[in-house]
């Protein structure tokens, strides 16, 4: 009988899935004609020994299982993928040094907080939001180091209570949709006489009417107007506010899909 090596996959039900629903996974997509995998698998087995219990390692060679490489989207190698409850929590593509692998590793493990945060990401896509609100917060409470629940929470508030934003992501404006957020909540906190004359002063201000109404498509119908008639408003302030609202509603959104071609004729 074949001796099994440390780390081999059996099944991945089983060493992966199923075993995440306990403990984390990481994974560790690589081959034998890698030369960063070469370099990066020793530091991997050996973190991975001194995890003892906060973690397991699972090393799959992409070469044997091409069908899980496939599946899992593995593109190049190395590559990293750590699992939990049965899903993907953060994946790394490329070598690091083992004290930025250390770190890296640190980072992405689960907490208390962390998985709250996660339950409450699954609340708001069945459509939840109150639900998951209320544990983002129980989240930020636990640890406010979440960058991504932080985001999410200002992001479901911004309607209804523009005043928070700031609090919530004043430390990590460097990140592009926080300091997206700031603007739209200051925004919706001006008043008319804040503005500065011009042109297209009386659409902001009918805009913020409607914003702080929560009539967001009307409000993006007419900073449309704004920009057309003078895009450099207050430093680009319409287009600024569009951006904002299409990167708070998401993609998907209907109002993003139905007025995204306008606003891109809009500024040409």
């Amino acid at each position: 009988m074949p001796k099994t090596l440390p780390y081999q996959l059996t099944s991945f039900q089983k060493d992966v899935l199923d075993q995440s629903q306990h403990i984390p996974v990481l994974v560790d997509y690589w081959a034998s004609w890698c030369e960063p995998c070469k370099f990066l698998g020793p530091i991997i087995e050996k973190l991975a020994r001194e995890a003892s219990d906060k973690w397991k390692l699972i090393k799959i060679n992409t070469e044997e299982h091409s069908e899980i490489a496939t599946e899992w989207g593995i593109r190049g190698i190395p590559n990293l993928k750590l699992f939990y409850k049965g899903k993907v929590i953060a994946d790394l593509a490329g070598a690091m040094a083992e004290p930025e692998m250390r770190n890296w590793i640190e980072q992405k493990l689960p907490s208390e907080a962390k998985s709250l945060a996660m339950e409450a990401s699954e609340l708001i896509a069945e459509g939840n939001t109150e639900g998951g609100i209320d544990l983002l917060e129980k989240a930020i409470n636990i640890d406010n180091e979440l960058t991504e629940a932080r985001l999410l929470l200002g992001k479901l508030l911004i309607w209804d209570q523009p005043e928070r934003v700031h609090s919530l992501v004043e430390n990590i404006r460097h990140v592009e949709e926080a300091e997206e957020l700031v603007i739209l909540a200051d925004f919706m906190n001006k008043r008319k006489s804040d503005l500065k004359e011009g042109k297209v002063k009386k659409l902001l201000a009918k805009a913020g009417s409607y914003l702080k109404r929560k009539e967001i498509e009307p409000a993006v119908e007419v900073l449309i107007k704004a920009i057309i008639i003078d895009k450099r408003y207050q430093k680009e302030l319409a287009r600024k506010l569009i951006i904002a609202i299409f990167h708070t509603l998401g993609e998907a959104s209907e109002i993003t899909k139905n007025y995204r071609r306008r606003f891109d004729m809009a500024l040409y």
